[in-house]
């Protein structure tokens, strides 16, 4: 968990996701929600286990955690965690743990994922999963495509999920953003289409910068995972702007970084390779 102090307690809003990349969407839902529950912070969640998304194409973990972080930077009421569950009642006893005394959880998420938390083929117990879901923690449920209130209302009114209605809250999220999704804007980048107006500024400059949803972007991964093993000497010795560079120029010298990112190598002869090629500091 990354963020301002702890919080004893109090209302907290939880908003899942794959962020690959964060947009508008997410910004604005986290904001509405905080407005509207009066909470006191909201936790972007980034899962390195999420339900029916186990083969995540895009950006790296690295990088979504990275974008997380720089929009939460200048905002107080945001933090940022990485989680290893992926239900939400897997979840729940884990953020109870962090923020201390007994807080006041809200899982924010759009309706498709309601659809989901409520679908048994996800439980091999579902009433005592969302028994022990529900006595800790109120859904959050966003408008999404032709999702609503009124199809929400419908969801919770079949008899099998009555005992939970009272815990799920509408949130509605205004016309264009109810349809806005990280898979359009990653492929409007691919298509070279028009993307950039759904995600905040720090996100257009990232993939500006790192031809992110691009060719060129598995070269970016496989530096952070090649300078992965030796990450805390790396972090004052190379710099990953100088690495990437040097990767991507024509020729012998470009070669030689791209033989090194496609090589495995002791951390130590790693050490060694970066300094002969002229990649450290020191």
């Amino acid at each position: 968990m990354a963020g301002p102090d702890r919080i004893g307690g109090g209302r907290v809003g939880i908003l899942p996701g794959s962020f690959n990349p964060p947009t508008i969407a997410h910004t604005d839902l986290a904001a509405a929600a905080m407005r509207r529950f009066e909470l006191d912070c909201v936790v972007y969640s980034l899962s390195s286990v999420i339900v029916d998304k186990e083969r995540v194409e895009g950006l790296c973990r690295e990088d979504r955690l990275l974008l997380l972080s720089l929009l939460a930077r200048d905002h107080p009421w945001l933090r940022v965690a990485v989680v290893n569950r992926g239900l939400y009642s897997e979840q729940a006893p884990g953020f109870r743990a962090s923020f201390g005394g007994d807080p006041d959880l809200r899982f924010i998420v759009g309706m498709d994922k309601v659809l989901q938390i409520f679908d048994p083929k996800y439980y091999d117990d579902r009433e005592r999963a969302l028994d022990a879901l529900f006595a800790h923690v109120r859904l959050v449920a966003a408008n999404r495509e032709d999702w609503g209130a009124a199809e929400l209302r419908a969801l919770l009114d079949q008899p099998a999920n009555l005992p939970y209605r009272d815990r799920v809250e509408p949130l509605a999220l205004a016309a264009h953003l109810k349809d806005q999704s990280s898979s359009a804007v990653r492929r409007g980048v691919e298509e070279g289409s028009s993307w950039d107006g759904d995600v905040p500024e720090a996100v257009r400059a990232f993939v500006a910068a790192t031809g992110a949803f691009r060719d060129s972007y598995d070269l970016r991964v496989a530096a952070i995972d090649t300078l992965y093993p030796v990450r805390e000497w790396a972090e004052t010795e190379v710099s990953l702007e100088t690495l990437m560079a040097r990767a991507a120029e024509p020729g012998e010298a470009g070669e030689a970084v791209r033989g090194l990112l496609r090589t495995r190598m002791t951390p130590r002869a790693l050490k060694d390779r970066l300094r002969d090629l002229g990649l450290t500091r020191s």
